[in-house]
C-alpha cells in the first residue's frame, strides 16, 4: 500500500477522528470511529459501510488487513497513509495497531425489526456505564440476539469505549432508536412478549416459561426500569441471589439471562466452542 496521501489530507483526517470522540459530532456525521485489528475485520466482515481507513503500514504487519483495506479502497473509501507518530496521536489503545477507520452509523427502523429473528431482542433505555453497554452488546453478538432497541436518546452504543468494550460485537447488531409509544405500538403488532428484569419481581427468571418472540427489558444501573418500560413489560423476573449480594452488574446480570435462553433454546446451528476472555 504505497498511498501518498497530502499533509492537508492527513490533517484534516486526524481532527475529523479526534472530533468523533465527542457526541455531537457523531450525531452530526452519522459515523464513528474503531480501531485495532479485530475491530477493523469485524466490521468489514459484517460489510458496513467504511468512509475512510487511516493506516500506518509501518505499525501494520497483517497481510489480511492489508487485503482488506485495499478491498475497501475498491468499494470507494478514502485511505489515508500516516506515520506511525501521527497515528499515535488518534490512538486510543495501549498498543498502536496501525489501522482504523471511519465507519457510518447504521441503525434499523422498528418497523422493519423482526422479533422472531434470532434468540430474542434486547429493549434497553438507559445504561450508566459505556462499559457495560458494550459487554452487554459483545455478550449479545455471543449469544445471536436479533438486535438492540434503544429507547429514547440516552445511550450512545457508538461511544469509543462501548467499541472497545464489545470487542467487535456491535459491528454484527442491527440497532434500533425508537421511542416508548412507538415500541409500545410494535409489540401490539407482533406476537412478541417483554420481560423485564427487576430484583424486586417475584418471579425468577429461571422458572419463567419462554415461549415465542421475546423481548428482554434491561433497565439502569441505580434506578432500574423506568415506569413507562415497566407499563410496557408483560413480565417482570428477577434472578435468584442465593448469598448476601441482593443485585448484579448489569452486564452480568444480562449475560446470565441471555445463557439461561441459550441452555433452554439454543440458538439455530452449530455453536462453536471457544475459551472465555476476560
Amino acid at each position: 500500500m504505497s498511498d501518498c496521501s497530502s499533509a492537508a489530507l492527513i490533517q484534516k483526517t486526524l481532527a475529523r477522528v479526534r472530533a468523533l470522540a465527542h457526541p455531537r459530532t457523531r450525531r452530526v456525521e452519522g459515523c464513528f470511529w474503531i480501531e485495532g485489528v479485530r475491530s477493523f475485520v469485524q466490521a468489514c466482515d459484517a460489510k458496513l459501510a467504511v468512509d475512510t481507513v487511516v493506516f500506518s503500514p509501518i505499525l501494520l504487519k497483517s497481510p489480511l488487513v492489508e487485503k482488506l483495506v485495499r478491498r475497501q479502497a475498491a468499494a470507494g473509501a478514502a485511505r489515508v497513509r500516516v506515520s506511525p507518530e501521527q497515528f499515535r496521536t488518534i490512538c486510543t489503545t495501549p498498543r498502536a495497531s496501525g489501522i482504523g477507520a471511519i465507519v457510518r452509523q447504521t441503525w434499523m427502523p422498528l418497523a422493519q425489526a423482526d422479533p422472531s429473528h434470532g434468540l430474542c431482542w434486547l429493549i434497553v433505555e438507559a445504561i450508566r456505564s459505556p462499559g457495560n453497554l458494550g459487554t452487554i452488546l459483545r455478550t449479545a453478538d455471543a449469544c445471536s440476539v436479533g438486535g438492540i432497541i434503544f429507547v429514547g436518546p440516552q445511550c450512545d452504543p457508538f461511544d469509543p469505549t462501548v467499541l472497545r468494550a464489545s470487542m467487535g460485537g456491535i459491528c454484527h447488531l442491527p440497532l434500533v432508536r425508537t421511542t416508548h409509544e412507538e415500541l409500545g405500538r410494535w409489540a401490539q403488532r407482533h406476537p412478541v412478549s417483554f420481560v423485564g428484569l427487576s430484583p424486586d419481581a417475584e418471579c425468577p427468571w429461571t422458572e419463567t416459561p419462554i415461549t415465542g418472540p421475546l423481548g428482554l427489558v434491561i433497565g439502569e444501573e441505580r434506578e432500574g426500569l423506568s415506569s413507562r418500560l415497566r407499563t410496557l413489560c408483560h413480565t417482570l423476573v428477577s434472578l435468584p441471589m442465593a448469598g448476601h449480594a441482593d443485585s448484579l452488574n448489569v452486564g452480568v446480570a444480562t449475560g446470565v439471562m441471555l445463557y439461561e435462553m441459550v441452555r433452554r433454546r439454543p440458538p439455530q446451528g452449530r455453536c462453536r466452542m471457544r475459551n472465555a476472555e476476560s
